[in-house]
Formats: structure tokens, sequence, C-alpha cells
């Protein structure tokens, strides 16, 4: 075996050989650091707790549950027409151009057309839901379509409602605004609707009957509208809470949405890491190899 490739790269032509040359050592500089990616990333998983969203902090937190769309209204997916909360869509053509000619019954295959949901979803735990963003994630769908129809190929990848996910990221709490707030905002938008019902202003608190609403006046029409405001916000009103999950703000912390568990997703990250450094050590040995064989160094 090892005298076959050396075989063949001492018969390469100068320009085959130095195109292999570059190609092996950019392979050798990315696997290596590729390599310690997966390693960490599989390792902040196993260290990362499961949180319950009820009780989460915040911060940078793991999650599992399940996926449900927002107001209960899923998603179409845009090739299969499948219900979901989540999709990623592309559409490919066979092209026969350059070393890809038709004689050789072997086409290039051009994406002509592909979409990615940019839509949020949630995740329930049981204990609450939390809004995903799904836009700077890596999403792991585990429901993959792939077909073809004459030189066109589709490939649609989808999270369907209620199935099981696997989350890590940035979990945030945005706070509704306080009953206070909400009196005064309601007591505002009453006063705006009296400015445009001048009849029904006047009706209520035009006390001297002038036809004009003097400043005493409409501090009566404000303490009024104040008064019913607090009457409709009930005393034991609590602000709603909005929980999120985005992007972490540190980037050595990965964001993942993913259909596979936690097990499986370390697994097959031990496996990325052995094959990067195996492909390390492979072409930093050819690539030395290539080097004696046409420097002599």
């Amino acid at each position: 075996m090892i005298d076959a490739v050396l075989t063949f790269t001492i018969n390469l032509d100068p320009d085959k050989f130095m195109a292999l040359l570059v190609v092996s050592f950019l392979l050798c500089l990315i696997s290596l650091p590729a390599g310690f990616y997966f390693i960490r990333h599989g390792r902040i998983m196993q260290d990362t707790p499961t949180s319950k969203i009820r009780s989460a902090s915040q911060g940078f937190v793991e999650f599992k549950g399940r996926a449900r769309s927002i107001d209960d209204k899923p998603l179409r997916a845009p090739g299969t027409k499948t219900d979901c909360v989540w999709y990623d869509y592309k559409a490919e053509q066979q092209q026969y151009k350059g070393w890809f000619s038709p004689g050789n019954h072997r086409g290039k295959w051009i994406t002509v057309a592909e979409h990615r949901s940019p839509f949020s979803f949630y995740i329930d735990d049981g204990t609450g839901v939390c809004a995903i963003d799904p836009d700077a994630a890596t999403v792991k769908a585990k429901f993959t379509n792939k077909w073809k129809q004459g030189n066109y190929r589709y490939i649609e990848s989808r999270i369907e409602e209620g199935e099981m996910i696997y989350c890590l990221g940035q979990f945030e709490t945005h706070q509704g605004p306080s009953r206070q707030k909400v009196i005064k905002e309601t007591a505002r938008a009453s006063l705006n609707q009296l400015k445009k019902n001048r009849k029904a202003l006047l009706q209520r608190f035009d006390a001297n009957s002038d036809g004009e609403i003097d400043l005493d006046e409409w501090n009566t029409a404000r303490s009024a509208t104040r008064v019913q405001a607090e009457k409709e916000v009930d005393d034991d009103y609590v602000p709603t809470q909005h929980h999120v999950l985005v992007e972490p703000f540190s980037k050595k912390n990965p964001y993942i949405v993913s259909c596979f568990g936690e097990d499986e997703l370390t697994s097959r990250y031990r496996l990325y890491s052995v094959g990067s450094f195996a492909t390390f050590l492979t072409t930093g040995v050819y690539s030395f190899i290539m080097v004696v064989i046409r420097w002599g160094i």
C-alpha cells in the first residue's frame, strides 16, 4: 500500500504534484483545530447539566423537551407540505459543464433554490415554554426527505410538532410591564379615545357647559380614566415572562438545536475528533513525504 502511494506520488506531473501538496497541507492545517473543536463541544455537552425552564438561571443552559409551534400554528414545509415547526429546503439541478460532460454520464449538482425557516418555535419541558431562535443555531433534524424529479434533486429536513429536542444556548427572560405601567398605558389609551370622540368628551366632562374643556375639566377626565384603568387591571396582576433561547454571548459555547439526544451527539463528536486527528496525522506525514520527494529535504 505504501509502495503504491509512493509510486503514484513520484509519477505525478509537476502541476498535479503541487496541487496535491497544497490540498494535503491545507487538510493538515484544518483538521487539527477541527479535532479540538469537536472535543471541546463534546465536553461542554457532558459538563452542562439539564435545566428546567421554570427554574433555569439566566445564561448558558441545556434544555430537553418537545418542540411546539408558537400559537399552535405549525409551519408547512415547502417540499413535502408536512406540518412542522422548522424546515430546511434545498432544490438542486444536475448540470453538465466542463468536466461534467454528458459523455461522462455525470453531472454537477447546482443549488437553484434553498430556504431555511427563520421563525421561532417553542421547547416545552413540562415546567414551561421557551422560544427558540433557530437563525444562528446549528440545527440537527432527524426527519430528512430526498427525492428526484427529472434532472432536479430535492432535500428537505424538518423538526415536527411534538418531537423531542435537545438544546444548548443562551437563556434569557424578558419581563413584561409592571402593573403601574399597564394602568398608565390603559388610561392613556382611554384619553386618546375621548380626544377622538369630542361629543362624548364634552358630555362627560364639560361641567360648565361652555362647549370647551378647560384645564380643571381635563384633569377630571384624566383622573376618571385612571380610576377606570385601575379597575380593569387586577390587583393580583403579575407581569408576564417571555423566555427565549438565543446564540451564546461567548463564541466558545455552541448553539445547538438537535433532534438527537445528548449521548448520541457526544458519541458523534468523539468520532469526528478521532477522524480529524487521524486526518491531521495522515496528511501531515504525507505532506512531509511529498516535500522530501520533491526537494530532497
